[in-house]
């Protein structure tokens, strides 16, 4: 009997607007094709006849005037309100970037400046067309994958669809981090200096200088014309008629510079300014190349991408210089200039590619540690013994006689061991190749064999020896102990950008580039800076990390954007019920699972996760001045009474502080809640003082069970027994952890007692526990554990405040 097909919820902002637009343009297909239509055949041709509309639309105007003037009138100019979530492709930088290449496939026609009205072709009706071209071409890397007939094939065609629309895809101010830390590093500087012929600070130097020469021709111009029409009757006609002029029909004036100027308003020399606009700018294709246009529907875009020259212009375009795509563009040279043996660019490139694997690793560990509230790694680097064949694990530990299995001798890249949690970090600094980013699954999954597969077995390996033994033998034959950990976690960082891969655990694991039994959290170097900028507590950071490497989530879940996946998880959502089988094994009572549970879980809709990172958005443009909106920072929300734990507990470092606090912020907030109000009911019973008043409750999830013991205790209250009675109401309900929270009938947390492993069982401990005053288990385990599901929560802080000038 087959099931039934599985209901697909939508989350995001304006998703239903999006999916509305992508099923009305596959029903226009559908109606427009044939029954003898090819679907690709006929993307090409619809691609062929917009863009064919779209040169006979500009054709008889200058390039960059038309190319300066679209850009003026697309924007954006200022961040302020601007919303992923409400972008179309109309207004993309990928529409531009197409009529630029338009353009070029025309030849870069040119026209003499005359100072006359010579007009506009119009921006919205170019940006429609373009706009026709990115998605069907989008459209059709996608078709494409599916038909590839190759094991990544339909991911590959994914990846190269984002690729093909996707512009600004890291904040400014980390990329600058980033680059600044990477690429101004003396070492690196004196490559640059040596291959490229300049450096970060040359390459940041002229483009302030260009967009500071663009800036002031193009506002200078409108504030006098603004000056001007207050007056009445221009003061000077003719400086009137040229800013016109400079606005609207010869816009070159304002959206060209030379290199003469850049080098004048910069200081940088003119011949390194040339050699910085010469390296990051395209020129008019000779007649035989194949169409620009052509190249990037088969996902080539021509790079490094940032300017037109033409002569002594260079024509600015949207995203010039950008430090996002610095650093690619920065490594595309180097490799050019090594394949073309260039001034010892063969020798050098191993050199920053050293320097580039050492700061990544230096980096993530900075990064993890910010999230663990300052804890350092265990170590970093660290060299040691390792089965050939992981089922050999056992054969490793302390006790076992190592000669008995092959060995090798591995290294890690970083550890962390805080507080029973052991983070396994693999890093990986080199970037997925042009070839993959165009849609070619067979360069695809090389490049994911060298850093997704690579990165994820190095962390696996060395999980299974601490979960299996308890500790590794480094390679000068000491025993390193480890067993401390309870909680093990690998991830592995990308120091590049991996858009849909890094969300694509279930197509990975099926097509065998990650083998482990658990997946690992992938995540990019911008994303794991964003996350560390905005996560409040530690323990919310292990909770996303438990859920994200849930496989339940990987199945579950279609997307794009980690940054999108993090917002989920911080307005409430990113949970789905878990296996009720699995959770039985949890349980101290044996209870039969019922089949509604089993119908609930197995029901539960796969999501189609969308923009969900406005509010996200608005807080780094404002953080950046690039809005005059004030936003606050994105948080998820916890109950008073967590919040009082988590911030008091990482303060002291108290034992439990990150496992114990990631169970509490696994809970919903009614969950939360009513904890709080029975805490409340029991401080109120407790101010007459006498006893302590207590309350308990425990919780199961994949991560084992704990039990929570809540006290209040006057001032005049004996609390030496609460110890013992924690002890064997852990034993009792055999749960992995348990916490004790001590207060104050007025509220204050004064101490905290936490059981970080579970009890061995003994015969003699059972029978004592028979005959010890505590709750019946039967009674205790006759309802379910508090929920973690929360309902999705608006953002505090959604709406901010404007800046004051």
């Amino acid at each position: 009997m087959n099931s039934a097909p599985r209901r697909l919820d939508v989350v995001g902002s304006n998703m239903a607007n999006s999916l509305n637009k992508a099923v009305g343009y596959y029903q226009h297909m559908a109606k427009s094709m044939t029954a003898n239509d090819d679907t690709q055949t006929y993307l090409r041709s619809a691609i062929t006849a917009a863009q064919m509309s779209l040169e006979q639309h500009l054709r008889g105007y200058d390039s960059f005037d038309a190319l300066a003037f679209t850009r003026l009138a697309a924007g954006p100019w200022d961040f302020t309100g601007l919303r992923e979530s409400e972008s179309h492709v109309e207004g993309s930088q990928a529409a531009q970037d197409v009529v630029a290449l338009t353009l070029l496939g025309m030849g870069l026609p040119r026209q003499p400046l005359t100072g006359k009205n010579s007009g506009q072709p119009n921006p919205a009706e170019a940006l429609r067309l373009a706009a026709d071209i990115v998605t069907a071409a989008r459209t059709l890397a996608l078709f494409r994958g599916q038909r590839a007939n190759q094991p990544l094939g339909i991911l590959a065609g994914e990846f190269m669809g984002y690729e093909l629309s996707v512009r600004g895809r890291q904040y400014e101010s980390i990329a600058q981090e980033v680059n600044t830390e990477l690429l101004g590093h003396p070492t690196v500087s004196s490559v640059l200096s040596n291959v490229l012929g300049f450096t970060l600070n040359d390459v940041r130097a002229v483009r302030e200088a260009s967009t500071a020469l663009m800036n002031d021709r193009l506002f200078g111009a409108r504030d006098r014309l603004g000056e001007a029409s207050k007056a009445g009757v221009p003061a000077d006609p003719e400086s009137f008629r040229r800013d016109i002029n400079l606005m609207m029909n010869e816009c070159r004036l304002f959206g060209a510079v030379s290199a003469a100027d850049v080098a004048d308003r910069s200081g940088v020399d003119e011949s390194t300014v040339r050699a910085i606009l010469d390296f990051l700018s395209t020129t008019r294709p000779v007649e035989t190349d194949i169409n620009p246009v052509l190249r990037f529907v088969d996902g080539e875009l021509p790079a490094p991408w940032g300017c037109i020259a033409d002569g002594d212009e260079y024509l600015l375009l949207n995203g010039f210089l950008s430090e996002d795509e610095l650093r690619r563009n920065v490594e595309r040279g180097l490799i050019s200039a090594a394949a073309e043996k260039k001034g010892g660019a063969a020798k050098l490139w191993p050199k920053y590619d050293k320097r580039r694997a050492v700061y990544s690793e230096s980096k993530a560990a900075e990064l993890l540690s910010k999230l663990l509230h300052g804890d350092r790694p265990l170590w970093e680097g660290q060299k040691y013994i390792g089965p050939v064949d992981t089922r050999d694990t056992p054969s490793l530990g302390r006790e076992a006689d190592r000669t008995a299995v092959e060995t090798d001798k591995y290294e890690s890249d970083i550890l962390f061991l805080v507080d029973g949690v052991a983070l396994c970090v693999e890093v990986k600094a080199a970037s997925i190749t042009e070839k993959s980013r165009s849609g070619n699954p067979q360069r695809l999954a090389k490049d994911l064999q060298k850093t997704l597969k690579e990165g994820n077995e190095q962390a696996d390996r060395l999980t299974r020896l601490i979960s299996t033994n308890g500790g590794v033998w480094n390679v000068e034959g000491e025993w390193l102990d480890l067993s401390s950990a309870s909680e093990i976690h690998s991830i592995v960082v990308m120091l590049d950008d991996m858009g849909p891969l890094s969300l694509s655990m279930n197509v990975l694991a099926n097509e065998g580039i990650i083998e482990s039994d658990e997946v690992p959290w992938i995540v990019s170097m911008h994303d794991l800076t964003v996350i560390s900028r905005t996560v409040d507590h530690p323990a919310q950071f292990l909770e996303y990390l438990r859920r994200r490497r849930s496989r339940r989530l990987a199945t579950m879940v279609d997307g794009v954007d980690e940054l999108d996946m993090f917002m989920w998880f911080l307005t409430g959502g990113m949970y789905f019920d878990p296996d009720p089988h699995e959770i039985a094994k949890h349980m101290p009572v044996e209870s039969p699972v019922k089949g509604s549970e089993v119908r609930r879980y197995e029901a539960q809709p796969r999501v189609r996760l969308g923009t969900l990172t406005d509010a996200l958005d608005a807080w780094f443009y404002w953080q950046e001045a690039l809005s005059r909106t004030e936003a606050a920072k994105p948080c998820r929300r916890e109950q008073p009474w967590v919040e009082q734990y988590l911030s008091a507990s990482e303060a002291a470092k108290t034992s439990g502080w990150l496992r114990f606090g990631a169970d509490l912020v696994a809970l919903s907030e009614r969950a939360q809640g009513n904890i709080g109000k029975n805490l409340k009911q029991v401080r109120r019973a407790a101010r007459g003082g006498g006893i302590e008043r207590s309350l308990t409750t425990h919780g199961v999830s994949l991560y084992g069970s704990w039990l929570l013991t809540v006290c209040v205790a006057p001032k005049d209250a004996s609390t030496h027994h609460l110890a013992e009675y924690m002890d064997d109401k852990q034993y009792q309900t055999q749960s992995d952890r348990a916490m004790l929270l001590l207060y104050q009938p007025d509220g204050t947390l004064i101490g905290t007692r936490y059981l970080g492993t579970p009890q061995g069982r003994t015969a003699h401990r059972d029978q004592a526990i028979e005959i010890t005053p505590l709750t019946d288990l039967k009674m205790t385990f006759t309802q379910l554990p508090p929920s973690a599901r929360r309902s999705t929560v608006r953002l505090r802080g959604g709406r901010g405040k404007k800046k004051r000038k």
